[in-house]
């Protein structure tokens, strides 16, 4: 579990940061995207957040369960936004479709084996994942809806 926890947490991270760095630059995004993907961000964290905060509890662990099934959803509607997209942005959003569930069930399968309350490391990787998921989403609300904006005048 360390080690699918940490190699799927590390390529999500790069293949998010690419994504948002470098790809979403390259085009300009829509209000409605702007809007989802803060939505998606915060549907994710708090998500994890429990993972975090809590101990796990059969209701809480329902609650996850239906935290997780709405974020997975929250971001596959993003593709009713994108048009013409390139091949390079697709299969990276195509990855990180595929790395979220499986992100969100190993955080799970973790929480209720009460793994990162025994592993004191993985319980700071995993706060640091969340404060660094805190800082995208504080980027991307900052950047599109203020510098952008600016820069584009």
């Amino acid at each position: 579990m360390v080690i699918f926890i940490t190699l799927t947490t590390i390529i999500h991270g790069a293949l998010f940061t690419y994504d948002e760095y470098v790809l979403n630059k390259r085009r300009n995004l829509s209000q409605k995207e702007i809007h989802s993907a803060v939505i998606d961000g915060i549907l994710f964290l708090a998500t994890v957040s429990l993972t975090i905060f809590t101990t796990y509890s059969q209701m809480i662990g329902n609650l996850y369960i239906l935290l997780a099934v709405l974020s997975t959803l929250s971001i596959i509607k993003n593709e009713i936004f994108y048009e013409n997209l390139e091949r390079v942005e697709r299969l990276v959003h195509a990855g990180l479709y595929v790395l979220h569930p499986l992100i969100l069930y190993a955080f799970y399968v973790s929480w209720k084996m009460n793994f990162f309350a025994t592993n004191l490391l993985y319980w700071m990787l995993q706060l640091c994942y969340l404060v660094l998921g805190f800082k995208a989403i504080t980027y991307h609300i900052i950047y599109w809806n203020y510098i952008h904006k600016k820069d584009k005048k």
